[in-house]
């Protein structure tokens, strides 16, 4: 089963936010932006991947084209870690995060769709899960940067069935107005997108906890400097949630080592797919820190991490993004039932995505 055909397909799809931010509030964003990754073998199976693309997208399906499609062409389908260790090995020039390791993360996933789809099993029973969790949502909103837009927002949030909302405030004001929306029974994260040097950060989670967070995440910049998030941790108390800017298992062991999270958040788009993914969730497991998987996204992404959620003892939470794209990939996919997540059952990823929105949304 040789690998025939690499393709990197962009889209490009406008997304509604529930209620429109009256200012900018630093996250100008209009577009979804896709690298979708479909790969052929030569006996016709065709697997579906997704390369982290968001305001990257040309540069991501410039180095699926040109880096990762020339490497792989004509080699075993079915040898996953062997290609993942290759392409990080004979890409490390190019540097071992970012961009290139977006484009291996997304190749990665479409060859476990392929694996799982010959074996004739959804992804997770390949995994070695067996379906049946019932995996915690929660809900992951925009920034609004205005009190009364996120106490709406939060409301909506536990009226569609989500315990758990996220923030992506940086303000006392907003956390105090979600937890006063939410009331005492909404758990409560804050995601800061890396906005503060260390002595910045420490009095804003001082003052954050007064509002009962459950975790503060990536507070400080830059997001590896694990040594200042564990002395965070110590001398605050807050947890600390950190891991979606990480790539490759190297950087979260280092992550761990230093003692810098509470909750770590790999993202099975930028990490280095599924088979990067599996190694990070067994260093976890061994040091005893939960894993939270980063998953704001609607492609292959989504659906890897549910199946990966699937095949984890401890698996936490899954993110769903609160935004409201214009057309569904995956109809029926992207909302809780009851307030979790469980994973499609057909072969592979479960689901085929709708080649309708594929032909609509293309990309130039």
């Amino acid at each position: 089963m040789k690998i025939a055909k690499v393709e990197a397909i962009p889209l490009k799809m406008r997304f509604g936010r529930g209620i429109e931010p009256k200012d900018a509030t630093g996250m100008d964003w209009d577009f979804l932006d896709y690298c979708l990754v479909r790969v052929e073998t030569d006996d016709g199976i065709v697997g579906w991947g997704d390369a982290f693309a968001y305001n990257c997208r040309r540069a991501v399906v410039a180095a699926v084209e040109d880096m990762i499609a020339p490497r792989v062409i004509g080699r075993d389908a079915s040898d996953i870690a062997q290609i993942s260790r290759d392409l990080q090995q004979g890409l490390h020039l190019f540097g071992r995060y970012g961009i290139t390791t977006f484009a291996i993360s997304g190749l990665d996933i479409a060859l476990w769709d392929i694996a799982a789809k010959r074996a004739g099993l959804p992804l997770y029973q390949l995994l070695g899960g067996a379906g049946t969790a019932k995996v915690p949502a929660y809900s992951s909103l925009f920034r609004y940067a205005d009190t009364e837009m996120l106490g709406e927002m939060v409301r909506r949030s536990i009226k569609d069935g989500y315990g758990h909302v996220k923030l992506h405030e940086i303000r006392i004001e907003d956390v105090a107005a979600a937890r006063e929306a939410g009331g005492d029974a909404t758990e409560i994260m804050v995601d800061t997108n890396c906005p503060w040097t260390p002595e910045v950060a420490k009095r804003m989670a001082e003052a954050m906890m007064a509002y009962d967070i459950l975790w503060l995440e990536e507070p400080i910049f830059p997001p590896e400097d694990f040594a200042a998030l564990a002395k965070l941790r110590a001398e605050t108390g807050v947890a600390i949630a950190t891991g979606e800017n990480a790539c490759t298992a190297f950087q979260f062991q280092q992550m761990m080592d230093e003692g810098a999270a509470d909750y770590v958040q790999p993202s099975v788009t930028k990490v280095g797919g599924i088979t990067e993914f599996r190694k990070v969730a067994a260093i976890a497991e061994t040091a005893g820190v939960q894993i939270m998987p980063h998953s704001p996204y609607f492609g292959p992404g989504f659906l890897a991490s549910l199946h990966l959620a699937q095949a984890m003892p401890q698996p936490g939470m899954i993110e769903r993004i609160y935004l409201f794209p214009e057309a569904e990939l995956y109809p029926g996919a992207y909302d809780p039932v009851d307030g979790t997540f469980g994973a499609p059952s057909g072969p592979g990823l479960g689901i085929e995505p709708d080649p309708n929105v594929i032909r609509d949304f293309r990309a130039e």
